[in-house]
């Protein structure tokens, strides 16, 4: 890849290079060797380094110190020390070399000081080159080198501020994208529970009309009607689901609230055959909208697991309401432990549910036979989502 000097390396030559012009050109009239077109081109020399200074800031300060010295070997007019080397010096400390750049520059002022008491211009007065021309040359030293750390500086903290804003968008991103997976499991847990217990109704009524359909054409008609209703709310339900997710549904498909809408699912269970009741005990109270959606998924996937798995006769489905806590309790006569899915729906997508507000559920056999599922629930709003 091919290299080009920018328009910043151009500045620093030119920095280097121009005050060292003005210099000279105040010594037109040196004595021993005054000025001419190979001392500008020598000056200018000086400064070629600064095209590198930025890839490459140490060498490149060694190298214009090295040209400083053959033009001084010359003995063309003084042009200064630390004003030639000042964008050298800048660079080094803008790399975080600001040690090296100071114990470099001071190095360089204490011998060019001697030089000029104990050789060169043993006619100056030791106060002007000591007390005038070295404290002005040391201060130029310090204000270059205070200079190229502050942008240093300044870049660090910009190149922080810019890691910290990456770093926040990135968090952003991710918490976007864990949200929508979030949002995905939700849905697909409400399309399981949903298909899960309409299917298993429609599986069950579907064998009772099959069997009944010659020996009592009135009980297969239900059944058949049955499975129409069913289908239809399925239907709705997932035409809802999906205006949802498109963002154009005009209704919510949040469940019955309350105990209405497990009296719902107990009533369209108990149509398939099994002998199941609702208990309500204790006066009910509103709940919040979480508490009402996840009791209303517990039960429907509860009776569903009832239906495939139990080979139940009966069922009950208890809600016990208290001053703090909801109760749901799901009981069957069935096979005891069932059958569960994958990860993420039956039993373990209850426990998600009811650990997400801040319940606990628990599940197992009965010591009598039968299958048990219990969830606590907190009913005040302030509880919800609280860890258990």
């Amino acid at each position: 890849m091919s290299w080009r000097p920018g328009r910043i390396d151009v500045v620093l030559v030119l920095a280097s290079v121009l005050p060292a012009w003005a210099a000279l050109a105040g010594h037109l009239e040196h004595e021993a060797r005054p000025p001419d077109p190979l001392a500008f081109t020598l000056v200018a020399v000086v400064g070629l380094p600064m095209l590198v200074a930025r890839r490459a800031p140490v060498p490149a300060l060694g190298l214009s110190i090295a040209l400083l010295f053959g033009y001084y070997w010359t003995g063309y007019a003084a042009v200064g020390l630390v004003l030639p080397l000042a964008p050298a010096l800048f660079v080094v400390a803008q790399a975080g070399r600001v040690r090296l750049g100071a114990v470099v520059g001071s190095t360089l002022l204490v011998l060019s000081t001697a030089f000029r008491l104990l050789g060169g211009e043993r006619d100056q007065e030791p106060g002007v080159v000591i007390g005038y021309d070295g404290v002005l040359s040391l201060a130029l030293l310090a204000a270059v080198l205070a200079l190229g750390d502050a942008v240093r500086s300044r870049r660090g903290w910009q190149e922080e501020l810019d890691r910290r804003l990456r770093l926040a968008g990135q968090e952003r991103e991710t918490e976007a994208q864990r949200r929508v997976a979030d949002e995905r499991v939700r849905i697909a847990r409400d399309v399981h529970d949903l298909l899960g217990h309409a299917v298993a109704i429609v599986t069950l009524h579907a064998a009772v009309a099959a069997e009944s359909l010659d020996d009592d054409p009135q009980a297969a008609r239900r059944s058949l009607e049955t499975i129409r209703s069913v289908s239809r709310e399925v239907l709705h339900d997932l035409g809802d689901t999906v205006g949802l997710l498109r963002g154009d549904a005009p209704t919510s498909v949040e469940p019955a609230p309350g105990s209405s809408g497990v009296a719902d699912l107990v009533a369209a269970t108990a149509s398939t055959g099994l002998d199941v009741r609702l208990v309500v005990r204790g006066p009910e109270q509103p709940l919040p909208r979480a508490v009402e959606a996840t009791v209303h998924r517990l039960v429907q996937e509860a009776l569903t697991n009832v239906l495939r798995h139990a080979h139940a006769r009966t069922a009950t489905v208890t809600l016990e309401h208290g001053a703090a806590d909801l109760t749901v309790t799901v009981t069957d006569d069935g096979a005891g432990e069932p059958a569960t899915t994958a990860p993420g729906h039956g039993l373990q997508g209850m426990r998600e549910r009811v650990a997400l507000l801040g319940g606990r559920l628990s599940a197992g056999n009965r010591d009598g036979g039968g299958f048990t599922v219990t969830a606590v629930l907190p009913v005040a709003v302030d509880r919800v989502g609280a860890p258990a």
